[in-house]
Parts: C-alpha cells; sequence; structure tokens
C-alpha cells in the first residue's frame, strides 16, 4: 500500500521542463577571456536571483548554459569581479527542442562609483564619461530606466545630451530613486532603435544604481562594438511568438530596400516603443517580424526610427484591413504580407 501511494505521489508531482542549451564566448578585446561565471536571468535585473549559472568559461572564453524554454539577460563576472561582461542579443530566446542557441559576451573593466555633494537637498543627480577601450567617446547617449523589464531599450525615463569630445555626460533634478543605466552610440545618429552591427553600447555593471537627494553620483560607462547582427529582426519585449514576413513596395510594386516594419499592440500608434520591429529591408523589400506573443497587432512601415515621421521620409501602412491591424495566433507564421510606402507629403 505504501509503496503504491509513493507509485501516486510520483505521477501527481508536475515533470520538470527539459533543458535547453546556450553556448557562447566570452571576449574582451577580440581576446578570450578564461574563468567567467556567466549567468543567465529572467531580465536585465542581475541583482536579482539568476535562473542558470555556467561553470568558469575555458581557455577559449566558450561557456555552455542549460535552462527551460524562455528568454533571458545574460551577463558574467570574473572571478575577481573587476571585469563584466553583457550580451548583444540579450534577451535570448530559446524554445524547445531547437538547437543550441549561440551568445557572445563582451567583457569591460568594472569601476566603483563614486559620490559627490549636490546643491539641491531634494533632488539627485548623475554624470560620468563614456569609455570605449579607455577613451573617451563622443556622440554617445545615456539613457536611465526605472523598470528594468522595459529590458532597457528605447527612450527610458531619462535620456542624456549626446557626449562630447570627452565623453562627459549628467543628469539634474533627478528623483531619488534607484536607475538601470545604459549606453549607445549608434552609427546612423538615431536616438532610439536596434542596435546594429558595428554601433557602440554599454550597460553599466553596477545596476541598479542608487541615486540620493544631496548627493551627485559619478560613473565610467565602458562600451564595446556589437560583433555581428545575430538575428533577423529586433522584439522590444521577448521573442518566440509568431512571425510576420512579407514584401514593402513603392506604389509602382518595386521592393524598396531600408525600411523598418513595426508592430504595436495600440490602435492609436503614438511615442511609445512598438511591440517589435525589424531589421531593414534589403534590396527586394522583404522583411521578416517577430512577435512578442499571439494577439493583435497594427502594422506598418517606416524609412526612420523614433520621433514622428518626417516630410520626406518613406511610410505606409497594412492596408489589408480598415485599421491596419491583424490577429495572429501561437505559432503562426503569417506570410505574403504587402505593405506599400511613399513619402510623407504635408
Amino acid at each position: 500500500m505504501r509503496q503504491l501511494l509513493l507509485t501516486l505521489l510520483l505521477f501527481a508531482l508536475p515533470l520538470p521542463l527539459a533543458a535547453e542549451v546556450i553556448e557562447g564566448r566570452v571576449v574582451r578585446d577580440d581576446q578570450p577571456v578564461a574563468g567567467f561565471t556567466v549567468k543567465a536571468f529572467a531580465g536585465f535585473d542581475f541583482s536579482a536571483a539568476p535562473v542558470a549559472t555556467a561553470a568558469p568559461s575555458r581557455e577559449d572564453g566558450s561557456f555552455r548554459l542549460e535552462v527551460p524554454p524562455g528568454s533571458y539577460a545574460l551577463f558574467g563576472w570574473s572571478a575577481d569581479r573587476a571585469l563584466f561582461a553583457f550580451c548583444g542579443r540579450s534577451p535570448v530566446t530559446v524554445t524547445a527542442g531547437d538547437k543550441p542557441e549561440w551568445a557572445g559576451l563582451q567583457a569591460v573593466p568594472v569601476a566603483a562609483p563614486v559620490k559627490a555633494p549636490y546643491a539641491d537637498p531634494y533632488a539627485a543627480a548623475m554624470e560620468g564619461r563614456v569609455l570605449l577601450a579607455g577613451k573617451p567617446v563622443a556622440g554617445a547617449l545615456v539613457y536611465l530606466y526605472l523598470d528594468p523589464t522595459e529590458d532597457l531599450k528605447g527612450q527610458g525615463y531619462r535620456m542624456s545630451a549626446p557626449t562630447g569630445d570627452d565623453g562627459y555626460f549628467s543628469f539634474d533634478g533627478l528623483p531619488e530613486s534607484s536607475y538601470f543605466l545604459a549606453a549607445r552610440k549608434r552609427q546612423d545618429g538615431q536616438k532610439v532603435g536596434p542596435v546594429r552591427e558595428g554601433d557602440l553600447y554599454g550597460i553599466y555593471p553596477g545596476n541598479p544604481l542608487t541615486a540620493k537627494a544631496g548627493e551627485t553620483t559619478v560613473v565610467t560607462v565602458h562600451l564595446a562594438a556589437k560583433v555581428k547582427d545575430a538575428v533577423e529582426a529586433e522584439t522590444f519585449g521577448r521573442g518566440g511568438g509568431p512571425e510576420l514576413r512579407g514584401i514593402v513596395t513603392d506604389p509602382s510594386g518595386r521592393g524598396m530596400a531600408g525600411v523598418h516594419v513595426f508592430a504595436y499592440t495600440d490602435k492609436v500608434i503614438g511615442h511609445q516603443r512598438p511591440a517589435a520591429l525589424s531589421t531593414p529591408t534589403g534590396p527586394d523589400g522583404a522583411f521578416m517580424v517577430r512577435l512578442p506573443a499571439p494577439g493583435t497587432y497594427y502594422v506598418g512601415a517606416r524609412q526612420l526610427y523614433g520621433d514622428s515621421p518626417a516630410p520626406g521620409e518613406l511610410f505606409g501602412m497594412f492596408e489589408e484591413s480598415a485599421d491596419h491591424g491583424l490577429t495572429v495566433r501561437a505559432g503562426e507564421r503569417r506570410e505574403t504580407l504587402k505593405i506599400v510606402v511613399e513619402p510623407i507629403q504635408l
């Protein structure tokens, strides 16, 4: 009888999810780094408990993580915590039954923040420098986020002015709070949007950073260059959902290159971030968008990303429904979509 009860209890227990694999390498200045501990987190708050921890990276910088299917932000630390590594692809999505997912991490130095007095006893300030390989970076933008569930993408709570030749940035009059800090310099000069191959990006290793009233927090943000675009579409939330595929053309039917296709969950498309955004279309105008989840999306295409479409910019909406929307099911791949764009005129 006791054996029967034990058997029934075992059948009643939920089965663990099968482990999927993330493999990759940690490098610094293109050289492999051994002894790095890489961890997978459910979000971009790496002060939380990790979902999985890899064994220290080997001599060639390689590591291996076993995780349940899902989306993960990857971060790593050297044994002495003097170096911090982040992944330009985060969040990395793994699905059941797929081959191992590849993800590279770039290592940068860690510098502790310095506190200084701030003239306003009711507000806080933050300032510092943005560096690449120890040298100041001009034209970089620094972003402050309050909510790490945004995956440190988009404009965030505050965005700095572009850094000067000395790499300096500053934020004044901040409410006392904890902030998540990231920095980017895009080759196309855009303030927001996907980070492409060759763009510079960085995540502050001391996140979340606490700003206290009456204090200035001084930090150094080290950037790395994104090495390679490893995915076909940028998803601002989490990937793994349905896919949209098709072509962007001009009114004559000719494929249009260099256009982004976007998908919003709100019928009124304003200045909020899209749920997903494609990479620029190629010469044939073909696009692919990975959506974060099943549901209804309002779809269009434009030449640039961020701010309102400007006169002369290529712009168009999905016209196969009156409200430019379409509904997709879990796992669905919607193909042969067509979006016509033409220059905006006042």
